[in-house]
């Protein structure tokens, strides 16, 4: 970055930092109940996704995918 950009990217910042107005905000307690159920339903969410992509995931990190097990089982019994 060249050092024109940082400095008005350092005075941008101070400005917008530096010069603010009370926002009078209120935050009442259903608030805090949706930003949990929010949060649970994005953990449930990611663990369905994670469940059912197992597979894939186990045969990226190094384990056998469910192919080559397919594949193992059927040559242990054709040579029993």
């Amino acid at each position: 970055m060249k050092k024109t950009n940082v400095i008005l990217f350092t005075l941008l910042f101070l400005l917008f930092v530096g010069i603010h107005r009370p926002a009078f905000a209120y935050l009442d307690p259903g608030t805090g109940s949706m930003m949990l159920q929010l949060l649970l339903g994005g953990v449930a969410g990611a663990l369905v996704v994670g469940n059912l992509y197992w597979q894939r995931i186990k045969a990226f990190f190094g384990g056998k995918s469910r192919h080559d097990q397919s594949n193992e089982s059927a040559a242990s019994s054709d040579a029993e």
